[in-house]
């Protein structure tokens, strides 16, 4: 389990979003990252490799948008279960995951979640998505 804080913020710049990167895989999390440190709004970034790391940070930090995997192995809490929690609390949830299909995609968005990024994805439909989510 491993979460670190850090900040995707440019010098003398005051974030303007918190936003929670969960995922299994470091490659997806360091990707997610560097994708939110070009967008034009200076974010303070957080991350979690699994589901119960992911819902303390989310209550520590508060985040405006998390990036959520729905499938995180070795986690007793699922991302499904993530997205339910963070959904109750009217956190905006982007599902960002290869496995999103089907009736798990749709019990998400049910549940309250903004939008889908199958993976993989292009750094452009990420930055895209991640803009849309912190814009509503």
């Amino acid at each position: 389990m491993s979460a670190s804080d850090a900040q995707g913020e440019g010098v003398g710049k005051t974030p303007t979003a918190t936003v929670l990167i969960v995922d299994d895989e470091a490659p997806a999390r360091t990707l997610l990252r560097k994708t939110i440190e070009t967008l034009p709004v200076s974010c303070r970034v957080f991350e979690a490799a699994d589901g119960d790391t992911a819902l303390r940070l989310a209550r520590q930090s508060s985040p405006d948008l998390v990036l959520l995997d729905i499938v995180l192995p070795g986690s007793s809490t699922s991302g499904v279960l993530v997205c339910q929690e963070l959904c109750k609390t009217h956190t905006k949830v982007l599902i960002v995951s290869g496995n999103a299909t089907g009736s798990i995609a749709q019990a998400c968005l049910s549940m309250g979640a903004a939008d889908i990024l199958r993976k993989p994805f292009s750094v452009k439909d990420a930055r895209s998505k991640i803009e849309s989510c912190l814009a509503r």
